[in-house]
């Protein structure tokens, strides 16, 4: 009955000690409890073969490791030579300058390459020194060019070392007048004006081999000289070129630390699951069927029913055969549902309406086999 009391608020409880309240243990239905008990050990197991896994079976991925690294360096530096002349009284200029055609005597341009690697290798390749006269209109995205012409200056050199480190080292000198005169030429033959440049260049070709592996490296150092003009700039276009023979590897990547976290707190969670289960859980006794129907009965028709404190005579009153027909009758006459309210739920087993001088009752007793009301 105790149940049913605390579901309609019909008991007071009163105080407990501390000491009572310690001992007390949370009534589970059987069922339930041991379902629980098995979703906390399955959880444990699982999350434990889980993290075992992590920790057996790492997983791997693949990286590019460097095994040979090398650097390629190319530099092409100028001097400027002036023809004598009343505005400067030196006969060279430095880079980086606004150079006024008229005073040009000649272009001193050395072009340097260093190569640089780990250890000795076996490298081979050739390079050459060119110029290429240019006929172009626009520039950025609007660039066209209308016309080329490349002329060598050095021609191909061929090149086989071992060693770690390889260097080249070449000068030219050239005057501005040749290419200008060239360009006049081909204005005049063609008919065609348009902009032009200059732009000397060292072309180097690489192979290097090691027992880790080869590579090519192709490197241009190289200068733009503006033709045509009454000043121009020159601008350098010089190349740091770093490289590596790398090998595929196979490397162990580390255990998730959050996912070990959370592994490691599920299973706490379900092992102090299981520990309360255990030891401070109980199963609840088997309801029989007579406090099965009036659970029934209460949450179905609760509040259709009125607790009386004193008996009532009932012995003329007539019986139905079940609560719904002892409901329909009270929706019938409009009358509650009255019952005599104890703390002991097997008394509670009649519930009754009264209506002018009839009484009908429904006896709970007449649906539970005698043998569960002895």
């Amino acid at each position: 009955m105790d149940s049913i009391c605390r579901i309609y608020n019909q008991k007071t409880l009163g105080v407990l000690s501390m000491k009572q309240i310690i001992k007390m243990k949370l009534k589970l239905n059987k069922s339930l409890k041991i379902g629980l008990i098995f979703v906390n050990i399955f959880l444990i197991v699982l999350t434990a073969y889980l993290l075992y896994n992590k920790q057996k079976f790492p997983k791997y991925e693949e990286q590019k490791v460097p095994v040979y690294n090398y650097n390629n360096k190319g530099i092409a530096n100028y001097t400027v030579f002036l023809s004598p002349n009343d505005l400067y009284e030196t006969h060279a200029l430095d880079e980086g300058k606004l150079y006024i055609s008229e005073f040009i005597d000649s272009i001193e341009i050395n072009f340097n390459y260093a190569f640089s690697g780990d250890e000795a290798i076996h490298l081979e390749g050739s390079y050459n020194i060119k110029a290429i006269v240019l006929g172009f209109t626009g520039e950025g995205e609007k660039f066209i060019k209308v016309w080329e012409k490349e002329l060598p200056i050095i021609r191909e050199k061929l090149f086989s070392i071992n060693n770690a480190s390889y260097s080249i080292n070449e000068s030219v000198l050239i005057r501005l007048e040749e290419y200008n005169e060239f360009i006049t030429k081909i204005e005049e033959t063609s008919k065609i004006k348009c902009n032009n440049s200059l732009t000397l260049l060292m072309d180097i070709n690489l192979l290097g081999t090691t027992e880790k592996g080869s590579f090519e490296e192709v490197i241009s150092p190289n200068l733009v000289i503006p033709l045509n003009t009454t000043a121009f700039e020159i601008s350098s276009n010089n190349v740091d070129k770093p490289g590596a023979i790398e090998e595929t590897i196979q490397v162990q990547l580390p255990v998730d630390k959050n996912q070990v976290i959370f592994y490691g707190a599920i299973i706490g969670i379900c092992a102090l699951g299981l520990i309360f289960l255990i030891f401070f859980t109980e199963s609840a006794p088997e309801k029989d069927q007579l406090e099965k129907e009036l659970n029934k009965i209460f949450k179905k028709h609760g509040d259709r029913l009125v607790a009386l404190s004193s008996n009532v005579d009932i012995s003329n009153a007539r019986t139905v055969k079940s609560i719904d027909d002892l409901v329909r009758l009270a929706d019938e006459v409009n009358r509650p549902i009255l019952y005599k309210y104890s703390e002991d739920y097997k008394e509670i087993n009649k519930f009754f309406i009264t209506s002018d001088d009839e009484i009908y009752v429904f006896d709970l007793e007449d649906l539970i086999p005698k043998e569960e009301t002895i």
